[in-house]
Order: C-alpha cells, then structure tokens, then sequence
C-alpha cells in the first residue's frame, strides 16, 4: 500500500485528533468519515408517501425532539471540550 503525506492546519489536525478513536489511525479516521459522508440522501425518497398522516406527524415531532437533544448535548459536550470562551 502506497501513502502519501498532506500537510494540514493544526487546529484541524487537534480536532481530527479529538474524533479518532483509540485504536484507530488517521486513515482510518477520514475513511470513516468520508464513508459516512457518501450515503445517497434519496435511496428512500418517497418511501413514507403511503404512511397514515398521524404515523407521519408522530415521526415528524420524534425527528423535532431528537434535534432538540443533539442540540443540547452538542452544547454540553462542546463547553466539557474547549470551556465557555468569553
């Protein structure tokens, strides 16, 4: 296997050091980003079209309250990692 060396700004090598998992190397870390990233948005487009309206509105305030959470924890997470900058 070949490799080949970039060079990167270092506060985004600090930040891609923060989401690599222990065991894992850098290669590793961006294939699983880019891999995560190469999902087709409309493999089920159109899949809820026949769902009763109730089943629908049900989700839709699942997918609202879930937002509201990450949202939440993002903040939370993000003040344990760099602090409250004021």
């Amino acid at each position: 296997m070949t490799s080949k060396m970039i060079s990167l700004r270092e506060d985004i090598y600090n930040d891609l050091k923060r989401l690599k998992n222990p065991n894992e190397s850098f290669s590793e870390l961006i294939e699983r980003l880019i891999k995560g990233r190469k999902k087709d948005p409309l493999k089920h487009f159109g899949i809820a079209k026949d769902l009763p309206k109730d089943m629908l509105d049900d989700f839709e305030n699942a997918v609202l309250e879930a937002k509201k959470l990450d949202a939440a924890r993002a903040s939370k997470r993000f003040s344990e990692l760099w602090g409250n900058e004021e």
